[in-house]
């Protein structure tokens, strides 16, 4: 008659720690993280700041033949840029820190820890890109959003 109450008692323990992981896996608790809320110039000017490991925004809209100075603002403790591949754009002027240069087919702006840098430039070509850290390993860590050009 005494394993009754101890099999009651360890099944009222299995039932509290599945309640325990269960609210644990609620996702009702989530830590903020940047938003994928989309964002457009204000009056030509765009800010994006970098962290570890990832970009807010997440997602940006350009339209096709305005010029946009985006303001690159690294706020991680390590260099980051912003790659964008084959997009094709008029560059109008490259401010980018860290010794960052850009090849023919792309739009690069980086950053050394707690600075910043800018570019200039004009979309011309309407399309969805991806745009991403290009330095080591940061793409994969998720350091990546959408450049929308309509």
């Amino acid at each position: 008659m005494v394993a009754a109450p101890r099999r009651a008692a360890t099944l009222g323990l299995v039932l509290v720690a599945f309640a325990i992981v269960w609210a644990g896996c609620s996702g009702e608790s989530e830590p903020a993280g940047p938003t994928a809320t989309p964002s457009s110039p204000v009056e030509g000017e765009l800010a994006v700041r970098a962290f570890e490991w990832g970009f807010e925004p997440e997602r940006i809209i350009l339209q096709s033949g305005e010029e946009v100075r985006l303001e690159f603002q690294n706020s991680g403790e390590i260099i980051h840029n912003l790659r964008v591949i084959d997009l094709e754009v008029d560059l109008i002027e490259d401010m980018s820190g860290g010794g960052f240069s850009p090849d023919d087919d792309e739009l690069l702006v980086g950053a050394e820890s707690e600075e910043s840098g800018s570019i200039t430039f004009i979309p011309l070509e309407p399309g969805e890109y991806e745009f991403f850290c290009s330095i080591g390993n940061h793409r994969q860590l998720g350091m990546r959003g959408r450049l929308v050009v309509e």
